[in-house]
């Protein structure tokens, strides 16, 4: 199959989970005989076209259309401030990608990997492609107060769709709660490289050195969080419940790499409680990976979590995981509470500190099990989440769309 992917996010432009996602599937399909071309945002220096690990890359760099679309807005619209810019470089982008897309192929299907995508892939399909819309996230979980306009781009785009793909069975209650038919979605979880993040990796004089540049010392229990520090990632009831934990816990301390919004208040937190240490560095692939090694547990408290890459990473390299799994969690698929048969972390409430307190003192409370939790999530990560295994699934579902669109361009 031909497939284009259209994405916002590629290598090296990679700012959260679905850049991850979207790098490490389509290498992982081109590896089982496909033809993925990912057309993306490019910033001006970046090649326009190149093959990365076998994959097409195309590369666009929108000029701005805001000087005479202001005058078709609304004062609402207008209002929007910094994010209307970047609706109307959107905008652009997707005009130029729907364009190469068609110029490009002829394409067996195209996949529009959330909102960022949906404009280019919905004009795409009114050019007569099969599309699949990838749902990897919906605004009405991300936000507060959710911008009515993108809600309504997203349901239009589970109408336009021949098929959504979601990824967890979390996401696909809450498209069914949107009114999106059961049968036309489709769940398939994402993956983790288990030889990249893998224990056996992290070597101890490193480790020692990235403990002593963190500041810690030997004896101290440390307590991980990695990701965007946003309200909707639970960064706030975590610094809240970090005191609780220290009443049972003397020696613990709470390692919180990421960066976003809430960068100032969490600097000014992590120095009024002292036992915080933050780091908004970016990290490489292979800091990252120690840093991880360097975890005696990792909490992901996050409020709305679709799925949860980083509780993947985490499980690959063998720790256990405080995880958010009250409303939508992909999350609580990953990670197994102590009452199943093969726990690999706890379950909590992640808008309620005192039960982000609970979960993590414990999972804390016997070193010896907290061990075992650790080796079942690695164990599960290699029987249930490589990329191939989520390649694999993907071209299922694929191939129900694609087949059709194959005999349609027959004849």
């Amino acid at each position: 199959m031909r497939i284009a992917y259209l994405s916002i996010e590629f290598p090296p432009r990679i700012f959260g989970g679905l850049g991850v996602y979207v790098d490490e599937i389509s290498r992982e399909l081109v590896r089982l005989g496909e033809s993925i071309s990912v057309f993306t945002l490019g910033d001006g220096k970046l090649k326009k076209y190149q093959e990365m690990d076998g994959v097409e890359v195309f590369r666009m760099y929108p000029a701005p259309l805001r000087d005479g679309l202001d005058l078709f807005l609304s004062a609402q619209t207008l209002s929007w401030g910094e994010g209307l810019r970047f609706l109307e470089d959107l905008i652009s982008l997707n005009q130029l990608c729907a364009a190469s897309v068609m110029e490009n192929g002829p394409f067996h299907l195209c996949v529009a990997h959330d909102w960022l995508g949906l404009l280019a892939g919905m004009a795409v399909k009114r050019g007569g492609t099969s599309m699949i819309y990838h749902v990897h996230g919906l605004e009405i979980g991300r936000e507060d107060r959710p911008n009515p306009q993108i809600v309504a781009l997203e349901k239009k785009g589970t109408e336009a769709a021949d098929l959504v793909i979601t990824v967890s069975e979390a996401m696909k209650r809450q498209l069914v709660g949107m009114g999106v038919a059961q049968e036309k979605i489709a769940v398939c979880y994402h993956g983790v490289d288990t030889v990249f993040f893998n224990p056996d990796r992290a070597d101890a004089r490193r480790l020692e050195q990235l403990k002593s540049r963190y500041g810690f010392a030997p004896e101290d229990i440390i307590v991980l969080f990695m990701g965007r520090l946003e309200p909707v990632k639970g960064v706030v009831q975590l610094f809240s419940a970090i005191t609780q934990v220290q009443a049972k816990h003397p020696r613990v301390k709470l390692l919180v790499v990421g960066k976003g919004s809430l960068e100032g208040w969490a600097a000014s937190e992590a120095k009024r409680l002292g036992c915080v240490t933050l780091v908004t560095d970016f990290l490489d692939a292979e800091e990252k990976m120690l840093t991880y090694a360097l975890a005696d547990l990792c909490v992901f408290p996050s409020i709305y979590e679709p799925f949860g890459i980083v509780a993947l990473e985490a499980a690959a390299m063998g720790k256990a995981a405080v995880v958010g799994a009250a409303g939508t969690s992909g999350l609580a698929e990953i990670v197994m509470n102590p009452a199943t048969e093969k726990p690999t972390g706890v379950h909590v409430n992640a808008r309620d500190p005192n039960d982000i307190a609970w979960g993590i003192n414990l999972a804390l409370e016997d070193g010896e099990r907290l061990g075992s939790w650790g080796r079942n999530a690695r164990a599960r990560a290699l029987e249930e989440f490589t990329w191939q295994k989520a390649a694999e699934r993907t071209l299922e579902i694929y191939g129900v769309v694609a087949h059709r669109e194959v005999a349609r361009q027959r004849g």
